[in-house]
C-alpha cells in the first residue's frame, strides 16, 4: 500500500484541486481519497501537485535517429513520403541505430513524466517490432499505429489494401496515416473500415497546411478534414488550417484533434486553433510529433501551446484547457480513463507546486526537473 499525504490532487475528469490524500493499494488501484486515512508507505506531497501522468499523443519516435537534420526545408522536403529527407535517413539506418535511437527516445518521454504515448510507425510490421524491442525493458505505454509502404503503391487494390490492414492490425493499436491526398481515396476508406470493424484506432495527418486544404477542394470539392472524417477516421493529428464548414462537420462527428503546436509552428506551417476546437467542444490532445525537430516534452509542448495561442488568436484559452489536452483528453483517444478517482490504476505524477494557480503552476512554470515522484500502477 502507498499513501500519497498532503497534496494538492487533481481529482476526476473535471482536474477539481482537493487537498486528500490518495491510497493506492498493492496492485496500483486508488481505492481510496481521504484527507483523513492512510497506509502503507507514505510520500509526503506537501507543496506539491499530484495529477494523471501525460500522454503524448502524436509522436514519430522512429524520426529520433534523424535530430535537427533539415532546417529550413520546406516540410514537403522534409517528411512527405516516400522521399522526403527523413525517409531517406530512415531507409539508411541499421536496426540496432533505430532501437537505440527510439529507447533514448523513450526514456526522455519516461523522465518529463509521459507514461503513454500514441506513435505513428512507418516500415511495416518489422518497424513495429523495432519499437517493441526498443522499449521492452522501459515501463512506458505505447500505443503502435502502423503503416504500410503499400498503400502509396498505384497498383495496390483497395481488396489488398483491407488484407494488408488486417495483418497489420494483429500487431498494433491502429494505423495511423500520413495524409488523405497521399493514398487512393477507396484505399483510405477501407483502411478504416477494418480498423473500425476491428474496434482499432484510425488516425489520419490533416489540414496542416493550408495549401493542402486549398488542392483538396479544388480536386474533390471536399476539405481534408470532411474528406477524413467521411471515410471514417475517428481522431484527426493537426488539423492546423479548418475552413469552410469543418467547424460544423467536427461538431457532428466528434473526432479527437490532436494538435501538435510546436511542429507546426518549427515548420511554419501556422498555430491549430485550439481555443475555437475547446469553445465548440471538440476535445483537443497534445503531441510533440516529429522528434526530427522536437524534444518529446509535455512540459514545453503545453507552455507552447498556451502562450502562442493567446498570441496568435484573441479569444483565450487558459492553462486549464492546456493540462487536460496533455492528459484526460489523450487518454479519450485509446478509450481510458486515468483520471484520479477511486477504482481507477495510478498513473500519478507527483509535481512540486510553483503558484497559487495549481494549472498555470504546471503549464506554465514546471520543468521534469520538478517531478518528485511519478506512480504507475505499483511502480515508483
Amino acid at each position: 500500500m502507498i499513501t500519497i499525504k498532503n497534496g494538492l490532487v487533481l481529482t476526476g475528469h473535471t482536474l477539481k484541486p482537493i487537498e486528500t490524500n490518495v491510497i493506492i493499494n498493492d496492485e496500483g488501484r486508488i481505492i481510496k481519497l481521504s484527507p483523513n486515512y492512510e497506509e502503507g508507505e507514505i510520500i509526503d506531497a506537501t507543496n506539491c501537485i499530484v495529477l494523471p501522468a501525460f500522454i503524448n499523443a502524436h509522436i514519430h519516435i522512429g524520426d529520433s535517429i534523424s535530430k535537427d537534420v533539415g532546417d529550413g526545408l520546406t516540410i514537403q522536403e522534409l517528411v512527405e513520403p516516400p522521399n522526403g529527407l527523413k525517409h531517406q535517413i530512415l531507409a539508411k539506418a541499421s536496426d540496432q541505430e533505430l532501437i537505440n535511437a527510439m529507447h533514448e527516445t523513450a526514456k526522455e518521454m519516461l523522465y518529463s513524466g509521459t507514461s503513454t504515448f500514441i506513435d505513428f510507425r512507418e516500415g511495416g510490421i518489422k518497424g513495429i517490432e523495432l519499437l517493441k524491442q526498443a522499449i521492452y525493458d522501459l515501463p512506458i505505454n505505447a500505443c503502435i499505429l502502423g503503416r504500410s509502404d503499400k498503400y502509396y503503391d498505384p497498383t495496390t487494390t483497395p481488396e489488398e489494401a483491407r488484407l494488408i490492414t488486417r495483418e497489420l492490425l494483429q500487431h498494433c493499436e491502429g494505423i495511423g496515416l500520413s495524409g488523405v491526398q497521399d493514398v487512393d481515396p477507396e484505399i483510405m476508406q477501407q483502411i478504416a473500415d477494418v480498423c473500425n470493424q476491428e474496434d482499432k484506432l484510425a488516425v489520419i495527418h490533416v489540414a496542416e497546411y493550408y495549401q493542402l486544404q486549398e488542392q483538396s477542394v479544388q480536386l474533390t470539392n471536399q476539405t481534408e478534414i470532411e474528406r477524413a472524417l467521411k471515410a471514417g477516421f475517428t481522431t484527426l493529428v493537426h488539423a492546423t488550417h479548418p475552413i469552410l464548414q469543418d467547424l460544423e462537420i467536427m461538431e457532428a462527428t466528434s473526432p479527437v484533434i490532436v494538435a501538435c503546436p510546436r511542429s507546426n509552428g518549427m515548420l511554419s506551417v501556422g498555430i491549430p486553433p485550439v481555443s475555437a476546437y475547446v469553445e465548440n467542444d471538440i476535445d483537443v490532445a497534445l503531441g510533440t510529433d516529429n522528434v526530427m525537430f522536437n524534444q518529446p516534452d509535455m512540459f514545453r509542448e503545453m507552455e507552447y501551446t498556451l502562450k502562442a495561442l493567446r498570441a496568435s488568436y484573441k479569444n483565450k484559452i487558459t492553462a486549464y484547457d492546456v493540462l487536460k489536452m496533455a492528459t484526460i483528453n489523450g487518454f479519450k483517444i485509446l478509450g481510458k480513463d486515468i483520471s484520479i478517482k477511486e477504482g481507477n490504476i495510478s498513473d500519478i505524477l507527483i509535481i512540486k507546486r510553483k503558484s497559487d494557480d495549481p494549472y498555470l503552476s504546471i503549464v506554465n512554470r514546471s520543468s521534469s526537473e520538478d517531478i518528485i515522484n511519478f506512480i504507475m500502477g505499483n511502480q515508483m
